[in-house]
């Protein structure tokens, strides 16, 4: 658990203690003078919502993130299509398509994405290909982020956004079947910088928003609360004791997100990182900046994502009565 690593620490006696006391916050300040003197990376370019065609996945052998615009340049009425050459939509499939709405700060927003590409953020496009893949599926989704935001911003003001867009939704004759929230990254920078920054806080802060949004999209709604590989971002690998210091702390507010899906094991499924992960390092995953993910980082962390989502549903489905039949969850999965 995270509070071993804190005794280990601990051990070290004072003289070790009191040098990390010491480093860290050099080494932090040093981090922050420098992130800080570049350029902030631009979020994504392009749409904020879309629809992923599973008959269109079904013809595409291009691997997951490798997307191509349709002839209107990617924006569809704000959405995006997955392949202008694919095949017709398979009948036999049709039906109402799984909805998914992604909450959450940059990583939302798709800070760290080519410029190059204008089709949206890749980590909502890359968790909505995959699960149309394994469940063979249509898949629509929305990215509603701020770049820069705590659960607090999240709570006041993505959250009203979140509301007019189950509205919408509902205006269509459907609903939200999952949320996934990404947050917690501009939480723990911030630690016990005062008596509100605290995890104990992230988790109340999280355990309300996750009530707001299963007050607004009903019960059978699945939220998703992913864990931040930030113990692998370049920017602090190498870095010690620093590394040590920000993997732990990262790993208590991912720790919060753990309760609160044990708190609702049913209703909230916690995506816990990859084990040996150390791969994940590589520079060709994250962004120049370090931090961020790049389009292949997010596509990889995506399909991550997308298989606990597919596994927690498919796994609800076998043991809530209660889990209402779901026409895109019907078929099985391979």
């Amino acid at each position: 658990m995270v509070f071993n690593s804190f005794r280990s620490m601990l051990r070290m006696g004072a003289g070790g203690v009191a040098a990390v006391t010491i480093a860290v916050p050099a080494q932090a300040l040093w981090l922050r003078i420098n992130y800080q003197g570049n350029e902030p990376l631009p979020e994504a370019r392009g749409p904020l919502s879309g629809i992923v065609r599973w008959a269109q996945q079904a013809r595409v052998s291009k691997p997951l993130g490798h997307f191509q615009p349709t002839q209107s340049g990617a924006r569809l009425r704000g959405t995006y299509m997955s392949n202008q050459h694919a095949a017709p939509h398979d009948t036999q499939r049709a039906g109402r398509p799984a909805n998914i709405l992604f909450l959450g700060d940059s990583l939302v927003t798709g800070v760290g994405c080519s410029q190059e590409r204008s089709c949206g953020p890749a980590l909502p496009l890359a968790v909505a290909e995959f699960i149309s893949k394994r469940l063979r599926v249509d898949v629509q989704w929305a990215a509603i982020g701020e770049t820069g935001c705590d659960v607090r911003v999240l709570r006041e003001k993505l959250v009203p956004a979140f509301a007019h867009e189950v509205r919408r939704v509902r205006t269509l004759g459907q609903h939200i079947d999952v949320v996934v929230i990404v947050c917690g990254l501009n939480d723990f920078k911030s630690a016990y910088h005062s008596l509100q920054n605290t995890a104990e806080d992230f988790r109340l802060q999280l355990s309300d928003v996750v009530a707001q949004v299963q007050q607004q999209t009903g019960v059978h709604c699945t939220v998703v609360l992913p864990a931040l590989p930030v113990h692998r971002a370049p920017v602090f690998q190498n870095v010690q004791p620093l590394l040590s210091f920000t993997s732990h702390l990262a790993a208590l507010w991912d720790e919060q997100k753990f309760l609160i899906s044990k708190s609702l094991p049913r209703r909230v499924c916690f995506v816990k990182n990859a084990q040996e992960d150390d791969w994940y390092s590589a520079s060709k995953y994250w962004a120049i900046d370090g931090i961020h993910p790049s389009d292949e980082g997010y596509r990889v962390w995506g399909e991550h994502i997308g298989t606990s989502i597919v596994d927690h549903l498919l796994h609800r489905r076998s043991t809530d009565q209660q889990f209402p039949k779901r026409d895109w969850l019907s078929a099985q999965a391979n």
